[in-house]
Parts: C-alpha cells; structure tokens; sequence
C-alpha cells in the first residue's frame, strides 16, 4: 500500500466525494503508459450494491436474533495479496465505539455468532486480480499504476459500501438506520456511514 498515494484521496474519502477521490486517482493513473492495471478505469463495483444489500439484510436479521445490532463493521479482504477471490467479510456489535481513528479497537470485539458465515464476493475484477498475482514490478511505471489501481479499488468499495447504504434507506431495511463501517484489511483508515 503506498500511504503517500493515499494520504491524497483521504481526505475526500471521508467526506463520501468519491468523484473527486477517484478524479485524483484516475489522473494520476492515466499519465502512466497502459498496463494492465489500467482496467480499473473501465469497473466499478455499485453494479453489486443492490445484491450486496440484501446480504447484509440477510445478515442482520439473522444475527438481531441474537443481539441488539448497533453498529455494523465490513471489510473488504487485503486484496492485493489475495487474488483468488476478492470479497467482504461483516460484523456486527451492540454498541457502536464511534470513529476515532486513534482507537478503533471496539471492532476486535467480535465472536463466531456477530460474524457473517459467508463472505460476499466480488466479481468483474478477475483481470485486476490476475494482474496483482503475475505482474512483476520492475519499473516504476507498473509500481505506480499498480499503487494507484489500489487505491481506485479502495474508492470503489467504500463508494459501494456508502451506495448499499443508501439502498438499505430506500428499502427501509432494519439496518439502514444504524452506522455502519468499512475499510480494506490492510488499511489504516475506515469510513463511517450514518443515518
């Protein structure tokens, strides 16, 4: 992860402009000649939210019987060296610790019953993930664009974790009220999405 890369669509990230965030990304992206990291420019994964949202309604239900939900916490898989499947694991709690980036260890409190049983798996990237698994760095050229297809891959799932969001409000889901939060694994920043 290139935290220099990331410290410049950070701040856009947390503010849910993620046309700019991947404005940003995307522009600094295209000055790089083509690799096969480019495709990124071509996806987006909202294609999945409305499937996305009926997991995590699924998942809600399920595991309200158990608690009383009032936070929710999803994290995409550190996909950069997991290429086989890249997916979103979730986790639910009964009291929501608040965002200070500083102290975010409230979301280790999880057991097997607050976890999903299955992850939610992410398609249209196979190409991406075949090129984080073979492609060699040896020039800054791929470096760079691979950097940079990372964190357009990190706007991307916040951005579909925020529309999901969004959805589970039209849909008046039982979740749609509570916040919910999200980061990649490898990631040190997590976003918060309020009612």
């Amino acid at each position: 992860m290139n935290f220099e890369f990331a410290e410049q669509i950070n701040n856009e990230l947390e503010k849910f402009h993620f046309n700019e965030a991947s404005r940003v990304a995307e522009s600094e992206l295209e000055i790089i000649p083509s690799t096969d990291f480019h495709t990124i420019l071509e996806k987006s994964m909202n294609v999945q939210a409305k499937e996305l949202a009926a997991w995590i309604e699924k998942f809600y239900k399920s595991t309200s019987k158990s608690i009383n939900i009032k936070a929710m916490y999803f994290e995409m898989i550190e996909f950069d060296i997991n290429t086989d499947i890249w997916s979103i694991d979730g986790f639910a709690f009964d009291k929501d610790g608040g965002l200070d980036l500083n102290d975010m260890e409230w979301l280790c409190d999880v057991t097997e019953e607050t976890m999903t049983k299955s992850e939610f798996v992410l398609t249209g990237y196979e190409d991406l993930q075949n090129a984080f698994e073979n492609i060699t760095l040896d020039t800054d050229n791929l470096q760079n664009a691979r950097d940079w297809c990372e964190q357009l891959i990190i706007v991307h799932f916040m951005e579909l974790m925020q529309t999901t969001h969004l959805i589970a409000k039209q849909n008046n889901f039982a979740w749609a009220n509570i916040p919910i939060y999200f980061t990649e694994h490898a990631y040190d920043f997590i976003v918060k999405s309020e009612n």
